[in-house]
C-alpha cells in the first residue's frame, strides 16, 4: 500500500481510528496496570487489617496472662485432673475405692476390673466389687462413692442379707471415668479462654471433696482385708 493511500485512508477514517486507539490503550492500561495494582492494594489492606486484629488479640491475651495467678491455675488443673484423669491410673483407683469403702464401714471381699467403655467424649472402665458390711451403712457407702473426688458412676448394685442379722453382702459394678487431654489448646491468635462461673463453682466443689479425701488419708484410715488374726 502506497503512502498516499495510507494518508487517504487515515483522512477518511480518522474520526474512528483515534477513538479506537484510545479505547484499546485504555483497555490495555486497565487490564495490565490499574486492575493488578488495585487488587494488590486491596489484598495488602486486608492483610494489614488482619495483622492489626491479630496484634490486638495478642495484646489483650498478654494483658490477661499477666493478671493470671500461675499457682491458682496450677491448683485448678490439679483438681480437674484428680476428678477426671487423663488415663486409667489403676493404682490410684484402687487406693480411692479402698479408702471410700473403709470410710463407709465396709470391707472388701474381692475386687476385679471389667471391660472398657465409652461415655460420650469420656472413656471409662468397670470395677466389680464384693464388699461386706451392715445394712444401716449402705446409704453411706453409696453417698461416698457418688461424691468421691474422682468421677465414679454406679452401674449396678446387688444386696444379699440374712434373716435376723444386719450383715449384708453387696455386689457393686462401678464405672471409673477418665478422659485424654486435648491435643490442641487453640491458635496463638485465638482469644484466651476464661473459666466460667459455673466451672469455678464446680472446681470449688472438687477442691472441697479432694481436701476431705486427703484429710482422711492422713488420718490413717485403711481398708480391712480379712481377719486380724487368721487363726481365729
Amino acid at each position: 500500500m502506497k503512502k498516499a493511500d495510507i494518508l487517504k485512508f487515515y483522512q477518511t477514517y480518522r474520526l474512528f481510528i483515534f477513538p479506537a486507539v484510545v479505547a484499546l490503550s485504555s483497555l490495555f492500561l486497565i487490564l495490565f496496570v490499574i486492575y493488578p495494582q488495585t487488587a494488590k492494594l486491596i489484598s495488602n489492606q486486608e492483610d494489614a487489617n488482619a495483622l492489626f486484629a491479630k496484634s490486638k488479640i495478642l495484646a489483650t491475651k498478654a494483658a490477661a496472662l499477666k493478671s493470671i495467678n500461675p499457682e491458682d491455675v496450677s491448683q485448678k488443673v490439679s483438681y480437674a485432673l484428680q476428678s477426671l484423669p487423663a488415663d486409667k491410673d489403676y493404682g490410684s483407683t484402687l487406693d480411692l475405692l479402698q479408702q471410700l469403702i473403709a470410710q463407709s464401714g465396709f470391707s472388701i471381699a474381692s475386687i476385679s476390673f471389667g471391660s472398657s467403655s465409652k461415655v460420650g467424649d469420656t472413656d471409662g472402665f468397670e470395677v466389680k466389687l464384693e464388699v461386706k458390711g451392715v445394712k444401716i451403712l449402705l446409704q453411706s457407702l453409696l453417698n461416698n462413692l457418688e461424691n468421691s473426688s474422682r468421677l465414679v458412676r454406679i452401674n449396678s448394685i446387688d444386696v444379699a442379707s440374712s434373716q435376723g442379722t444386719q450383715a449384708i453382702d453387696v455386689s457393686l459394678a462401678v464405672e471409673i471415668l477418665y478422659s485424654q487431654l486435648p491435643q490442641s489448646f487453640g491458635a496463638e491468635d485465638a482469644p484466651l479462654p476464661q473459666i466460667s462461673q459455673a466451672e469455678d463453682e464446680l472446681l470449688a466443689i472438687i477442691a472441697r471433696t479432694t481436701t476431705t479425701v486427703t484429710t482422711s488419708e492422713t488420718g490413717g484410715v485403711s481398708s480391712p482385708r480379712g481377719k486380724v488374726n487368721p487363726f481365729e
